[in-house]
């Protein structure tokens, strides 16, 4: 009989064990949107014969654990391709991407209006959003294939993330004034046989902005998956899995 009762305990564990995955996954598809699928595939099970035990890669904390309010410009002058100026001073190339391939699930929800905007503007100069330009011998076209601005499109609709500096009602724009589709590039690549597309603004962040409340992240909310879950699988023992186990064991 204890043999029986062990293997029914085992066996219930496993099963709440993969209930509570299965419920991380539905929580990360709510709570989620570009981060979503690297949240999902930090998550790692680890299935005994006794022991369901869910990890997250540490690669994926900053989702669950969220992130401070910090100003990112040491974080960026410490890559290893920040350079020095001639006047003593460090900078970097930060590039934006706003490639296609994406999709409305891997772009930022705060990015997706600067996308709608690139995409009619493209359109309207007859530039391709994601199709592969050609030669006219066929071949794909490779380097940086078209340079332009936009600079009254998107507008700042209330303050807060991603809405960039100025007054609401102007475009957004950075703390300088300088609208964030200002000078977007269009580049072709081609790697191991296969041409992609992207589409680039770049800003340069340099250690004279220190003190001119720049590059400021404002931060991300824990989203709590684990916690919650906890919570969750807590009530599962107590409405399903020890309902279950009793019915089981009735049952002998």
């Amino acid at each position: 009989m204890d043999q029986v009762m062990d293997q029914f305990a085992k066996e219930e564990t496993l099963k709440l064990g993969a209930m509570c995955q299965a419920h991380m996954t539905e929580l990360a598809n709510e709570r989620l949107h570009s981060r979503r699928q690297k949240y999902l595939d930090a998550l790692k099970p680890d299935i005994q014969e006794d022991c369901y035990v869910i990890e997250l890669d540490q690669s994926a904390l900053w989702i669950e654990e969220g992130v401070a309010e910090h100003n990112m410009l040491d974080d960026l002058l410490s890559s290893p391709k920040a350079k020095h100026a001639k006047d003593g001073s460090m900078y970097l190339i930060v590039p934006f991407d706003k490639s296609p391939g994406k999709g409305q699930t891997g772009t930022p929800a705060g990015q997706m209006d600067l996308v709608n905007v690139l995409k009619s503007e493209m359109k309207a100069r007859k530039i391709p959003w994601a199709n592969t330009e050609r030669d006219d011998q066929g071949r794909p076209k490779i380097g940086r294939l078209h340079t332009f601005s936009v600079e009254d499109k998107p507008l700042k609709t209330q303050e807060g993330p991603n809405q960039g500096k100025g007054p609401i009602g102007s475009v957004k724009q950075g703390i300088t004034g300088i609208p964030f589709l200002r000078n977007v590039n269009v580049y072709q690549h081609e790697k191991e046989g296969k041409v992609t597309r992207s589409v680039m603004t770049f800003r340069i962040a340099s250690s004279k902005h220190r003190e001119q409340d720049r590059w400021n992240f404002p931060g991300l909310t824990p989203i709590n998956i684990f916690p919650d879950t906890q919570e969750w699988g807590i009530q599962q023992i107590e409405n399903v899995i020890l309902p279950d186990l009793m019915a089981r064991l009735g049952n002998l």
